[in-house]
């Protein structure tokens, strides 16, 4: 097996039915699986995952545990010598997984990888991240968001408009598509099930590059993110917040988690 698919749904029925739809029909030429982790969902995603697709393994979750662990449930299961962490809310506009595959085979070197996404006006989105240190992941993650000072904008327009069109090492790849080598898994575990969502990714890519592993964008891999689908909701803001808080505690230390709380109780006050 060449690539294990997994995809963690949560109550996701028409989008997961979608997604699942675009990696059958733009995946050629590889060898592949499909497994989904349900996070106990109540709008019949399981059956109708089973009647359209009989081929897809479901894992039935007696719980929402999160996407971390429900990723964790799909790898353990995985047969592939790579693992594509997969939202439900993407869709693929071409051989997405192939092109990450080859990518990965062709360079030893890299841990993890991800694709060019795009919102559903085919606009680029967020795909990636450049820094590479605590002081630029606070800055782009927190103060970008809450200030409105000019300088800061020209600063934020950098973000938003930097060079997606070559391959390139970046500090960490959103999870929405996130291809990671099996074997590296193997010596520094999978995602941390501290997090319930949001920053596990980026907790788990730290892990990869300290042991020595690069992580790189792949542009030619296409992906649409439907990720305004779940935008304003108190329940994800808190758990962003309190992963925010957890991710610097891991990486870096209590002081700097005291630091990261500081700024989020600064951003909820804006």
């Amino acid at each position: 097996m060449d690539v294990s698919v997994v995809i963690v749904n949560y109550n996701t029925k028409d989008l997961i039915l979608d997604c699942i739809n675009s990696v059958i029909e733009k995946t050629k030429d590889i060898n592949y699986e499909i497994i989904v982790a349900d996070n106990n969902s109540a709008d019949e995603s399981v059956s109708a995952i089973k009647n359209k697709f009989p081929s897809v393994k479901i894992l039935e979750l007696e719980e929402n545990i999160g996407f971390g662990r429900a990723n964790n449930k799909g790898i353990k299961i995985a047969g592939g010598k790579y693992i594509f962490c997969l939202n439900p809310d993407t869709v693929l506009l071409n051989n997405a997984i192939k092109i990450l595959f080859d990518f990965m085979e062709a360079h030893e070197e890299a841990g993890a990888a991800g694709g060019n996404l795009y919102d559903k006006n085919l606009k680029p989105c967020y795909s990636f991240g450049y820094g590479d240190d605590i002081i630029s992941l606070l800055f782009r993650k927190t103060i970008l968001k809450w200030t409105h000072r000019p300088v800061f904008r020209r600063i934020k327009d950098y973000e938003k408009n930097r060079d997606k069109s070559k391959v390139q090492e970046v500090n960490n790849i959103t999870g929405a598509d996130l291809i990671l080598r099996k074997s590296v898994l193997d010596k520094v575990g999978c995602f941390n099930e501290k997090f319930f969502m949001y920053f596990e990714e980026t907790e788990l890519e730290t892990r990869i590059r300290r042991a020595g592993y690069k992580i790189f964008f792949v542009p030619e891999s296409k992906i649409i993110h439907f990720e305004d689908k779940f935008r304003n909701n108190k329940h994800k803001n808190k758990h962003f917040q309190e992963s925010f808080v957890e991710y610097y505690r891991i990486c870096y230390g209590e002081a700097w988690a005291e630091i990261a709380e500081f700024l989020i109780r600064k951003r909820m006050k804006k």
